[in-house]
C-alpha cells in the first residue's frame, strides 16, 4: 500500500466527516464475507453477477476500451463515499482506515495482490454489511494492480478472479453490491461461462471488465 495512505485517510478523516462519510472499504470481515458472490470462476468465491451502467449517473462509457470506459472517477475516499450514499441511500459510520486494518481485513493471502496498489481506503456500513469497503487506487497504479492479477492467475498463485467489483480507479469490496446497486462491473482475468455479460477489455491485456443482469 502506498506509504501516503495512512497520511490521506487522516487528512480525510479530521476535514469533511461531516459531509457524508468516508465510506471505501469493504465487507463485514476478510475480503468478501457476508454475501455470496454470483456464480463465476473466482478464487475466493468468483464474482458474476453484475449490475448494468448508470443511465444517469457518471458511469456512461466514456471510452471504449478500459478503466475509462466505465466513466467517473474519484479523486479521494470522500467523494466516493458521497457517491456510494447517493446510490444505496447507506453509509452508516463512515470510519478512516488505516494499512494495518487493511490487512486484516483482506486477509494474508490476498493481501499481496491489492495493498501494493491501494491510495485509499475507509468503511461504513451498508446494509447487509456492517462494513462495506470502497477503495482508491494509486493514481496510474490501476493498470498495474490488473496485470499482477492477471499474472497471479496464470501462474496459479490465484484460481480465479476478484470478488470485488470496479469502477474508473476504484472498487467496492462486495462484488455483488457494488454491481447490482452501483452499476459497478468485476474484473475478469479468468474465463468466466456467462454468455450475456457485457464485456469491455479491461487496461490488462487478456483481462475484461463485465457486468450483467440489471442495476
Amino acid at each position: 500500500m502506498n506509504s501516503s495512505l495512512l497520511t490521506r485517510a487522516r487528512l480525510a478523516a479530521t476535514g469533511s466527516l461531516a459531509a457524508v462519510a468516508l465510506v471505501l472499504a469493504g465487507c463485514g470481515g476478510g475480503e468478501d464475507s457476508a454475501e455470496a458472490p454470483p456464480p463465476a470462476s473466482t478464487e475466493h468465491a468468483a464474482p458474476s453477477e453484475e449490475g448494468g451502467g448508470h443511465d444517469d449517473h457518471d458511469h456512461e462509457a466514456a471510452e471504449e476500451t478500459g478503466a475509462a470506459a466505465m466513466g467517473q472517477s474519484f479523486d479521494t475516499a470522500l467523494e466516493l463515499a458521497s457517491w456510494v450514499a447517493e446510490e444505496t441511500g447507506e453509509c452508516a459510520d463512515p470510519t478512516p482506515a488505516n494499512e494495518e486494518e487493511f490487512r486484516d481485513f483482506v486477509g494474508p493471502l490476498l493481501i499481496g495482490l491489492y495493498e501494493p496498489y491501494v491510495g485509499e481506503w475507509a468503511t461504513c456500513a451498508v446494509p447487509p454489511h456492517d462494513k462495506l469497503g470502497l477503495v482508491i487506487f494509486d493514481p496510474d497504479r490501476f493498470t498495474e494492480f490488473q496485470e499482477s492479477w492477471r499474472d497471479a492467475v496464470e501462474e496459479g498463485e490465484v484460481r480465479g478472479n476478484p470478488d470485488w467489483s470496479f469502477g474508473n480507479g476504484f472498487a467496492v469490496t462486495s462484488g455483488p453490491t457494488g454491481a447490482e446497486e452501483m452499476g459497478l462491473h468485476y474484473l475478469w482475468c479468468a474465463p468466466v461461462d456467462i454468455e450475456d455479460a457485457h464485456l469491455i477489455p479491461a487496461d490488462a491485456e487478456g483481462c475484461d471488465f463485465a457486468h450483467h443482469g440489471h442495476h
